[in-house]
């Protein structure tokens, strides 16, 4: 497949309006150090310049990667009665929470050798081949 080619009136007027520069009015032109202009009651002057910007809070970086499971419906079951343990404890869990935390409590051994089997019995993904 080939995409049309621009034009270059419309390539030309988008790079125009790149490269325009802000133009310096009287007010940004003066110095930073002076004082806002008073009005003749003593007030400042209401000048949209002078009033201090926010800024905008520095975005927090995401510290992992984002991950996405398959689950058979026992085991959302597995994942809903852990989180609704949890939330029995005063906690809001999410079921990423949840998952971290199980991993955290699972620990080597027959047990995590069973589960992963009757797992792996399940797993649609892979094929099976018979013993013979």
């Amino acid at each position: 497949m080939t995409s049309k080619p621009k034009s270059s009136a419309l390539q030309s007027s988008l790079l125009a309006a790149i490269q325009r520069k802000v133009p310096q009015t009287a007010a940004t032109a003066q110095d930073p150090e002076q004082p806002p202009p008073v009005s003749e009651a003593g007030n400042f002057a209401p000048n949209l310049q002078h009033v201090p910007r926010q800024r905008a809070e520095p975005r927090k970086t995401r510290i992992g990667s984002p991950v996405q499971f398959w689950f058979h419906e026992e085991d959302r079951r597995l994942l809903r009665e852990l989180a609704a343990w949890l939330a029995g404890q005063g906690l809001r869990p999410t079921d990423s929470m949840v998952i971290r935390a199980a991993l955290r409590t699972a620990k080597t051994g027959g047990e995590l050798l069973q589960a992963y089997r009757q797992a792996s019995e399940l797993d649609g993904r892979l094929k099976r081949h018979k013993l013979q």
